[in-house]
This record gives structure tokens, sequence and C-alpha cells, in this order.
């Protein structure tokens, strides 16, 4: 019955977001994030304490609540862009997310030795695989398995948008491994908190749990290792920055791996320090 209701309320949701135009349907986000902010109590507790953990004294008490309400209101609008960008892309796409440097990954997909497209849970990632897809990237993503089939479903249909391949996660590594030897792009969020295959490296100055499998595919299979991260601007567009390429270092494939994850790390937080904004701070990172 729970999970039928949540269905049920998600679809009415979907639906709603899809037949209002996209202006009613960011004000109407934005006025749910800020309800959201006061009842989801342990969601912003652990947003301002993980902010606090992040920068210490050199963000005030009122500077982290001015930015908890804004990742709040972020996350909701970067929502009903992912629901509706088969509408936004269409139209053009340059206009609602613009690539910076993606002469990079053109470079790499010339190769033809697969490139995995190294990413984050900022901005409105979801959009960026059609984004890429758009551009003449073939494009593989993967994504955990949630615990409603009907969900998972309405998830699957989006990210297939526009030629976009989508496989679970830990289930296809052949498929993955068949993708880059056939020169795609395999996008992967490696920015959380993860129970499967991972290495302990500094994020923030503190330990953090970060899955190492796509570092390790992509050296044991000379695909080319490119960051990609997105952020909300304030005229509601897309702001995509392709990275250089990361070249792993070290005699081993530990310290190949080490050395690459690290530079993700370094790239990540550098780029979530110029906006804060833009991260899903309410995430559990620092998981003991």
């Amino acid at each position: 019955m729970k999970n039928d209701a949540i269905y049920m309320g998600i679809c009415f949701l979907l639906c709603l977001v899809k037949w209002l135009p996209r202006s009613g349907a960011l004000v109407l986000a934005g006025g749910l994030a800020k309800l959201g902010y006061y009842l989801a109590s342990q969601e912003r507790q652990r947003t301002l304490s993980n902010l606090a953990l992040a920068f210490g004294n050199t963000m005030s008490a009122k500077q982290r609540v001015t930015v908890a309400k804004q990742v709040f209101s972020n996350i909701a609008q970067n929502l009903v862009d992912s629901i509706i960008m088969e509408r936004l892309l269409k139209k053009n796409p340059q206009n609602i997310m613009a690539v910076t440097n993606v002469a990079v990954a053109f470079a790499a997909l010339e190769k033809k030795e697969g490139i995995v497209f190294l990413t984050a849970h900022t901005g409105c990632f979801e959009m960026m695989p059609p984004c890429f897809s758009l551009l003449g990237f073939p494009i593989l993503v993967t994504g955990a398995k949630i615990y409603d089939d009907r969900l998972n479903r309405l998830i699957s249909e989006n990210r297939r948008l526009f030629n976009v391949t989508y496989i679970q996660r830990d289930e296809n590594l052949r498929e993955m491994i068949n993708g880059l030897k056939q020169g795609m792009g395999l996008g992967v969020l490696c920015d959380l908190h993860t129970r499967g295959e991972s290495r302990t490296l500094p994020f923030f100055g503190r330990p953090a749990k970060t899955v190492s499998g796509p570092f390790k595919l992509a050296i044991k299979f000379h695909a080319a290792m490119i960051p990609v991260l997105t952020r909300r601007k304030s005229d509601g567009t897309q702001q995509v920055t392709v990275y250089p390429e990361i070249i792993p270092q070290g005699e081993t494939l530990e310290e190949k791996i080490i050395f690459s994850m690290k530079r993700y790390h370094q790239i990540l937080e550098e780029f979530i320090r110029a906006d804060p904004t833009q991260w899903i701070w309410m995430h559990d990172r620092w998981k003991k």
C-alpha cells in the first residue's frame, strides 16, 4: 500500500510538471523546496552539518543556512528540468546546456578506445548523457536499481532518451567493457559513499569511501578518464565543464587507481568550493 501511494504520488507530480510551462514548474519546485527545507529535518541537519565539516570556520552559521536553502532549491529545480529534458533538448540543446572544452572529449572519442566520463551529483546531471549523445557521442550510463520496478521503468525510460544506452549497475559489467571496446562513452557518478569496491581517500580533508570500479575499468582497458561537471546558472541554464583527461601515473595498477581518484577528488572539491550550492550536501558522504 505504501509503495502504491508513493508511485501514484510520483506519477501525479510527473504529469503536473510535464503539463505546466517550465516557468510555472520551476516556481512550484522552488516553493516545495522551501517547504522541504523545514519539513525534512534530517536532511536539513545533515546538510548544515556537512557544510560545517567541509568548510569549518571559513563559512559562518548564517552562510551555511543560506547555502543549504539554495541547495534544496537547486535540487528541486534540477529535478524539474530532468523530468522535462526531452522537451528542453529538442528545441536547442546548447540554449539549455552549454558545454565548455568539449574538444577534449572529441579528441578522446577519435582514439576509439572508449571514454569514462567521471561525473557527480551537481547541477542537472541527468541531462548530460542525452546532451552528449546529441553532440555525437555514443553514450552508455549505469544506475542503481531501486525498490519499485514501476519506478525503475520510469527512470530507465527517461535515461534512454536520445539514444542513450542505460544498464543496471553491478549487473552488466561485460556490457560496460564491450561498450568501452566499441569506443563508447561511459558516464559514471563517482561522488557518493558506496558499499561496492572502493578506496578511502581525503575529500574536503576527511576520509571518504569512493567508488573505484570506474577508475580501475578505464585503466585496465585503456579508456580515457575525463571529468565532466555541470552547474545550474542563475538564469536556469546549465554550464557543463569538460576537464582535461586524467592520465594515470604510477608503477602498479593500484598506484594508478589511487592517483586518478585523488585527481578526480581534487577537481570535484575545487568545483564545489567555487559554488557549494551545486552539490547534494544532505548525502552522508563521510559515513563511518
